[in-house]
């Protein structure tokens, strides 16, 4: 898949166009683009998708501005996954979201040859969202529009699939994901008090809005450059010790090594229980053991 941030800078011929935030790269998403790949195939051009970067809410509405459920990198891996060639990375500001349909039309037919635009069922663009399947039809486009994508029988929204990660329902928004859920980062030095408790953790780097699930313990996987491991996860403060900063860790079962500065994918599979401050290391120590038991009895490699 080429990558082009910002539009294409020589014309990449004719395409099937899809155009969208995407983010979570959810279900929903996943079936627009298989249309855009197919309708790409049937017209003997090039699948393309745009998306913007920041989140137009983020511009248009601040104080909404969604958390990210996938960072732009993460989301441009799916994307490529999903079969598209050409991903083109806009950045939404206040001058791009002042221009009327034609207008945007216009950039765009500098870079590519439009002929046929694949959208959601939802999808308006331009000045006041003004252009939509009518007004494209309206004015001489070829467009087909993608039905609302169902899960027992609610239509799949990225506002859903935030709501359960910010609840720790990970096992209902893996399934409107397709997978699941997952935060990268490198490993950072910490205070090594898990060690000292006979579970050394690796804590990772949390990217700028990106999405945190609910406080609480987690059991899950790692991916690590040595392989891939259950892990039990944690999402919190550390209130037993009187911590401020929230942390993301991974206590990786089986392994033995060093994780510092590596980067480390950690999956989210269920969650376990809400971060608990103990009044003893002994109460800390038993539950921590527990989780481990659970974990391992929760996922399989």
């Amino acid at each position: 898949m080429k990558i082009h941030l910002g539009l294409p800078t020589s014309p990449i011929g004719p395409v099937a166009l899809t155009v969208g935030s995407f983010d979570g790269v959810h279900l929903g998403h996943v079936d627009v683009v298989g249309h855009t790949v197919r309708a790409a195939s049937e017209l003997k051009g090039m699948s393309a998708l745009i998306t913007f970067e920041p989140h137009p809410r983020c511009v248009l509405d601040p104080a909404n501005c969604p958390q990210s459920i996938t960072t732009l990198q993460e989301k441009l891996a799916l994307i490529e996954k999903a079969g598209i060639e050409h991903a083109i990375v806009l950045r939404f500001d206040r001058e791009l979201s002042a221009l009327s349909p034609q207008e945007f039309i216009d950039r765009l037919s500098a870079s590519m040859e439009i002929r046929k635009w694949v959208i959601g069922f939802d999808f308006a663009f331009g000045r006041g969202r003004t252009g939509n399947a009518e007004w494209l039809r309206g004015h001489g486009h070829s467009v087909e529009v993608v039905p609302p994508f169902k899960i027992d029988g609610r239509e799949l929204h990225s506002s859903e699939v935030r709501r359960l990660i910010t609840t720790g329902e990970l096992e209902e928004a893996n399934r409107l994901l397709g997978r699941e859920y997952s935060m990268s980062g490198p490993v950072e030095a910490g205070d090594r008090v898990g060690r000292r408790l006979g579970f050394p953790t690796a804590n990772i780097g949390i990217e700028p809005n990106k999405l945190v699930p609910a406080l609480g313990a987690y059991a899950g996987r790692a991916r690590a450059p040595e392989g891939d491991f259950v892990a039990a996860l944690s999402v919190g403060y550390r209130p037993t010790f009187g911590g401020t900063q929230l942390r993301v860790e991974a206590f990786l079962l089986d392994f033995e090594g060093d994780l510092y500065q590596k980067r480390l994918e950690l999956r989210f599979l269920r969650y376990l229980h809400p971060d608990i401050k103990f009044a003893t290391l002994d109460e800390l120590v038993r539950q921590l053991k527990q989780d481990v038991a659970d974990t391992r009895r929760f996922v399989s490699r």
